[in-house]
């Protein structure tokens, strides 16, 4: 019976272990979670009749791992699909005004948003030169050489500041955006490419209706799956352990994992499915080389200010997902979400939730303010974009340091040399948000494939031992 040390109880953690019990016959998987709790940054709070959530928002069915994994967990009637017309309906704060995005090409190009010369550059994308071969870029520089500056400031930063919080002249294209890239790539134009996805989805879908790409959560938060799975799992399955150290005895092809309590345990395979920062920790030893290329990994903090607000209070209507803000702008915070307009009942009756993100590559010192000034700062900010005439009587703020794992330019290339280095280990693995996307969706199908690999992997050991 193959006996298994899965360090990290984040969902890619929690999914990985649930497939290996359904592929490997008798495994003994334990998930060893240095915090008292599992789920990663994955955490949905229920106070004085609000829910929100203290880290991600949901997850979209463009790809449908996680919304699979659920219905298999027995929660398809606990999902909670976004309001559609909420979620189409996108702002921009652009000289302390609040501005429509426009949600097709179309919309693209008859916004007040772009100038002329910008719609001109869109218009055109598609007959660009398509330069075979490229070295990796930045998303910025992308977008500045396919549709120049203006769209890459006002659209493509507070684009990348949505999903990683980064700087789009620093995140990676091919790594950051991978099917982007994988359409300038095979069609020669994102246009294009765009006009080939919507044809094969009208071929897959020949009778219409909702294309792909709607948000979801459940009625009572993300952190629904995280206890189905660990439900699943059991609790003599889940330990807080906070892993130090790895041991490889090649003679036995066994794994010691050492803990900071002083505690050691033996495992056939060892998979660490924590941030990078902690899997460079643990295999210090092991094999610096290869924990000092994991440390290169940055990480963005973030600050998560939820606040509750009467809905007199609040003289605009709120019909729509929120907004971000273009770092041009010079803003304190990096967006807004109207979390009670997204989803049902995350508000009383008379009520409107909102969350905004501090921080991140623009404004790190954001995090380190006390809970008050982030508070000040944010409902000044709100005052302003939103006309917010009282301040909130619900007030939350959650910290995130070391949140999301920043894919710099070149990011692919320090991947596959990090997976060269711990192919040298057998039965060691590395996986999670810090390598090959930083979605639920990217977590859940990652781990689900990590999953095969491991088990084909120990079949193929034992019939070689045998």
């Amino acid at each position: 019976m193959p006996r298994v040390a899965i360090i990290g109880g984040g969902i890619s953690g929690l999914t990985l272990a649930y497939r290996l019990r359904q592929y490997l016959a008798d495994v003994d998987v334990q998930i060893l979670e240095s915090e008292k709790s599992v789920g990663g940054k994955i955490d949905s709070v229920k106070d004085q009749g609000f829910l929100y959530e203290s880290g991600p928002n949901g997850f979209l069915d463009s790809n449908p791992s996680t919304l699979n994994l659920s219905k298999e967990l027995g929660l398809g009637e606990q999902l909670a699909p976004a309001n559609e017309a909420a979620a189409k309906k996108r702002f921009l704060l652009m000289g302390g005004k609040l501005r429509m995005l426009p949600s097709s090409i179309i919309g693209l190009l008859t916004t007040d948003v772009l100038s002329w010369r910008a719609k001109l550059a869109l218009a055109f994308e598609r007959f660009q030169s398509n330069k075979q071969n490229l070295p990796d870029e930045s998303i910025y520089a992308f977008a500045q050489r396919r549709v120049g500056t203006e769209i890459a400031e006002k659209l493509v930063d507070p684009f990348v500041t949505g999903i990683f919080a980064g700087d789009a002249r620093l995140v990676s294209f091919q790594a950051g955006f991978p099917r982007l890239a994988a359409m300038e790539k095979n069609h020669g134009s994102i246009s294009k490419g765009l006009k080939a996805a919507r044809k094969a989805r009208q071929i897959s879908n020949p009778e219409g209706g909702r294309s792909s790409g709607q948000l979801w959560s459940f009625n009572q938060g993300l952190g629904t799956l995280i206890e189905a799975l660990a439900e699943k799992l059991g609790k003599s399955n889940i330990r807080q352990f906070k892993a130090t150290n790895l041991i490889h005895n090649k003679e036995h092809s066994k794994w010691t994992v050492e803990g900071s309590n002083g505690e050691s345990e033996s495992y056939d395979l060892a998979i660490l499915s924590c941030p990078a920062f902690s899997q460079a920790s643990i295999l210090k030893n092991l094999d610096a080389m290869l924990a000092d290329k994991i440390a290169t990994i940055p990480y963005n903090s973030l600050a998560v200010v939820v606040m509750g607000f009467r809905s007199g209070d609040v003289p605009i209507p709120l019909e729509g997902f929120g907004y971000l803000t273009p770092s041009s702008e010079n803003r304190a915070i990096l967006g807004v979400q109207w979390c009670s307009s997204i989803y049902r009942g995350r508000a009383p009756a008379g009520a409107v939730l909102l969350r905004a993100m501090c921080g991140g590559a623009s404004r790190p010192e954001m995090v380190d303010l006390d809970d008050d000034s982030i508070a000040k700062i944010v409902y000044r900010e709100l005052q302003a974009s939103m006309q917010i005439q009282a301040p909130p009587y619900f007030l939350k703020v959650v910290r995130w340091k070391n949140a999301i794992p920043q894919y710099m330019v070149n990011h692919l290339e320090k991947v596959k040399e990090i997976e060269e280095s711990s192919a040298k280990h057998p039965g060691l693995y590395l996986t999670g948000n810090a390598y090959k996307g930083i979605s639920i969706n990217d977590c859940v199908e990652n781990a689900e494939n990590l999953a095969v690999q491991i088990a084909r992997w120990w079949s193929r050991s034992r019939e070689t031992n045998s």
